[in-house]
């Protein structure tokens, strides 16, 4: 069997964003920059569809790294 805590709750997103800010400040200035040329250009210029694949990937990214940091903080609290 597994040691470890069983059904661990994990901590608060805001708490993970604070521990890694410039990961989350990077995805968040590709997702305004991107959503910024979305504005600019209109629906009729090709850099209006390309601009959603930079934020979808932003938004996974955040996902992924969430997800990391939250595993990361729950096998630290083991080891306590």
């Amino acid at each position: 069997m597994r040691s470890g805590r069983h059904g661990a709750a994990r901590p608060p997103v805001g708490v993970l964003i604070q521990q890694d800010r410039v990961d989350f400040a990077l995805f968040a200035l590709i997702f305004v920059v991107a959503l910024a040329s979305m504005v600019f250009t209109g629906p009729g210029n090709v850099a209006f569809w390309l601009a959603f694949l930079p934020i979808i990937a932003s938004v996974v990214l955040a996902f992924r790294r969430v997800e990391q940091l939250a595993r990361l903080e729950l096998r630290d609290s083991e080891f306590l």
